[in-house]
């Protein structure tokens, strides 16, 4: 296989890229921002968010959001992944009689009731409320938009809609933007009464939460200060934010477990390494993971890179070209970067 390959997705010309080089001469340029039309279909959900937004939006927003990313603000929540992770382990033992069974719902559920916390400030339980509508809701919008960017004949709007799976992501939309704006509504107040007990010099657990400088900030609570800072956000940017960062975040994270879990098994005398590893840091006892732990873990970080490195989370990059780029597309060529092709071989 060449490094540029021309199909169809329908009657759609697609040129896909497969090598470093040619990735390289596309996401390195400024000018070929512009998303492919895959991308549409997360519109309904997440608007036009980070993911989703191209030129000057994009580029205010991903300057606005940099920091709420910075490892500073992770650190804060290593309590929130150890304790998640504990629960899924638990429930994994139970699972653990010899026999071979699907690892990734488990791995699913976790990464939601995290990045929920992290983003939002709310613990959803989805690892003990399995049947939860929000919980329900998230499976199926991920369902549906992947089918859709699979599925030919479900991309036309007019052939969604006639196969009522308009409705059905209607249903879960509702679901989902609800819950979001709630949760705003409720942190936008707590944020209001924890900045006027600030201004009466007094102290409260929340404030420790919520106000500057303090413990710990949800992904929520730093979008809601830098509105308060003077930057425009509207309830409905926020919104936009945080459903894009739940999506990617849960979605990719348990996508990237999962893989480096499937690589560990095929290659058992690097699982033993890591064994290792862990058992070096904590030998016989089960306390809480902290930050030092994770520092210490360094070839258990490099695994998890190379995994990334060979079947990484997103397996492609569709831009939509406006102008000419010098490999062998022209422009109005709708381009994906097979990222996951790139490696096969090395698998």
């Amino acid at each position: 296989m060449g490094e540029v390959v021309r199909l169809w997705l329908g009657p759609y010309p697609v040129v896909v890229l497969t090598s470093a080089r040619a990735f390289e001469a596309l996401l390195s340029s400024q000018k070929h921002l512009d998303k492919s039309s895959d991308y549409d279909f997360l519109l309904p959900w997440l608007g036009t968010g980070l993911l989703t937004s191209t030129g000057s939006k994009w580029h205010s927003r991903r300057k606005l959001l940099t920091p709420a990313f910075h490892f500073s603000i992770l650190d804060n929540f290593v309590d929130v992944f150890s304790r998640q992770s504990s629960k899924m382990v638990n429930k994994l033992t139970d699972k653990a009689n010899g026999e071979a069974f699907d690892i990734f719902p488990f791995i699913t559920l976790c990464t939601l009731d995290i990045i929920c916390e992290a983003a939002m400030g709310r613990c959803v339980n989805a690892q003990d409320r399995e049947d939860s509508e929000y919980v329900r809701s998230v499976k199926k919008i991920n369902y549906l938009i992947q089918r859709r960017t699979a599925i030919v004949w479900q991309r036309p709007d007019f052939m969604f809609r006639l196969l009522g799976l308009k409705k059905e992501q209607d249903t879960c939309l509702a679901v989902l933007h609800n819950f979001t704006r709630d949760v705003i509504r409720e942190r936008q107040k707590l944020h209001r009464e924890a900045k006027a007990r600030e201004q009466q010099q007094e102290c409260s657990e929340e404030e420790k939460l919520l106000g500057k400088g303090k413990r710990r900030l949800a992904f929520l609570d730093l979008l809601l200060e830098a509105s308060e800072d003077g930057k425009v956000l509207s309830d409905e940017d926020i919104r936009e934010e945080v459903d894009t960062i739940m999506f990617r975040g849960h979605d990719t994270t348990s996508s990237g477990i999962n893989w480096a879990l499937y690589l560990m098994g095929r290659h058992p005398e690097e699982q033993t390494r890591v064994q290792e590893e862990l058992d070096s840091i904590f030998g016989d006892s089960d306390r809480p993971i902290t930050m030092d732990d994770l520092r210490q873990m360094k070839y258990t970080e490099n695994c998890i890179k190379e995994s990334l490195r060979l079947l990484p989370s997103v397996p492609f990059i569709g831009r939509m070209l406006k102008e000419d780029i010098v490999i062998s597309e022209t422009r109005n060529t709708f381009v994906s970067c097979l990222i996951k092709i790139m490696h096969y071989w090395d698998i």
